[in-house]
């Protein structure tokens, strides 16, 4: 009898948290990551509410667009192009994946999308998200705009700051926007449970020396962004969610208590070609005191290689 109230009790509270995956870099791989997600609801019996994605989602849908990292990359493996092949044009192969999950993808910009584009679908909509696929699955978040995601009696406010900060003094649709900085000048006093990044913020450089997760002299090329660092002190987010350096998974805690995550690309990796360690985490929500986060390693991940994944 204790053990049936317990069981009970245990599926009362899983039903009370919401589950939010969450990515970074996807380069294409869009469709890995929703199987993933219908993989792990599988495996834990539980429900995905959401996926957050922290930018390079490798948002093309013109192949005469596709900037020259993506373009190189693309043409010793294919997978980078996913958006253009997969979520375009509608495919009922696609459809049937994503139906194997509910949970929409909400996403914030890299500096591998096509911005002009993106701006094009931005204009177009008031709400904090905007949808860029012909399934309705995919939704980007505009930058300085909070995002309250609602589940029952749950809610999750979410910030996101797309793009990268200035590398030089040249003005590129890569670089944070001044009408997305005015964005967030005027935001004010407002509640941040995750703040969603591409970039790191400025002066994180020297924590990824350190975790030697950062290639050598790549710290020197990412110098981060200063709004991100003024919205972490300001806001004090419960979660920080950022990827654009590359490298394995890094997590800590910073300034004010904030956890944060950098995920590993969602790539192939070592001789197996197996996705990445540490590309997926799971984040359980129920309010700003109860919460937890923790990068999926069971050993399924690994059954996902380059060469099986779309047979799985």
């Amino acid at each position: 009898m204790r053990t049936c109230l317990w069981l009970r009790l245990v599926s009362l509270e899983r039903r009370l948290k919401m589950n939010i995956a969450v990515f970074a870099d996807l380069h294409g791989r869009i469709l890995l990551a929703f199987k993933l997600c219908a993989r792990w609801e599988r495996e834990t019996g539980e429900r995905l509410d959401l996926i957050l994605q922290a930018g390079d989602v490798g948002i093309f849908p013109d192949p005469t667009r596709l900037d020259k990292a993506t373009l190189r990359y693309a043409q010793q493996d294919p997978t980078e192009l996913g958006f253009l092949k997969d979520f375009v044009i509608y495919d009922e192969k696609v459809a049937a994946v994503l139906a194997q999950t509910s949970c929409n993808l909400i996403c914030v910009r890299g500096n591998h999308e096509d911005h002009r584009w993106l701006d094009t679908r931005e204009m177009q909509e008031s709400g904090p998200i905007f949808s860029v696929d012909v399934y309705q699955r995919l939704y980007c978040l505009k930058t300085g705009v909070p995002y309250i995601y609602t589940t029952g009696n749950e809610q999750l406010a979410v910030l996101g700051i797309g793009r990268v900060g200035p590398r030089s003094e040249e003005v590129k649709d890569t670089n944070i926007q001044p009408y997305e900085q005015v964005q967030l000048k005027k935001l004010g006093a407002t509640t941040v449970d995750v703040l969603l990044t591409h970039d790191m913020p400025a002066g994180a450089s020297a924590r990824h020396v350190r975790s030697r997760n950062m290639p050598e002299g790549l710290a020197t090329r990412n110098r981060g962004m200063e709004e991100i660092s003024l919205a972490l002190e300001q806001y004090q987010p419960r979660y920080h969610f950022y990827g654009h350096v590359g490298g394995d998974c890094l997590q800590g805690v910073g300034e004010h208590s904030t956890q944060f995550c950098k995920l590993a690309d969602l790539e192939w990796h070592g001789a197996g070609q197996v996705v990445h360690p540490g590309s997926m985490a799971i984040l359980r929500w129920a309010n700003n005191t109860m919460h937890s986060l923790n990068v999926v390693r069971d050993d399924w991940y690994k059954e996902y290689t380059a060469n099986t994944w779309l047979y799985i």
